[in-house]
């Protein structure tokens, strides 16, 4: 019969080679998200706005500019009648 261990998710969430693959995903991850931005960088402020953050049992890669929804899923351009596609950097990251 099977039994179930408490607390076995923090045990391999926390062994060493788990953090190592996470870091190591979480570094491939950023590498195909910079590579969709520098494709389309306007003015830099969203490549310079990327940090990646490997935690302790977690990664992130985060895109920091104030447009970040507009650049990534598309929007209106100024004159109101011209849809600008997004450039879908958080899909190419995951």
């Amino acid at each position: 019969m099977a039994s179930v261990i408490n607390g076995l998710d923090s045990i391999v969430a926390h062994m060493p080679g788990v953090r190592d693959a996470i870091g190591d995903e979480t570094d491939a991850s950023a590498d195909r998200v910079r590579a969709v931005v520098a494709a389309h960088r306007h003015d830099g402020d969203l490549a310079s706005g990327m940090t990646v953050r490997v935690n302790r049992v977690d990664g992130v890669v985060a895109l920091e500019d104030p447009a970040v929804v507009s650049i990534n899923y598309g929007h209106w351009a100024r004159d109101g009648l011209t849809w600008v596609s997004g450039i879908h950097a958080i899909e190419a990251g995951l």
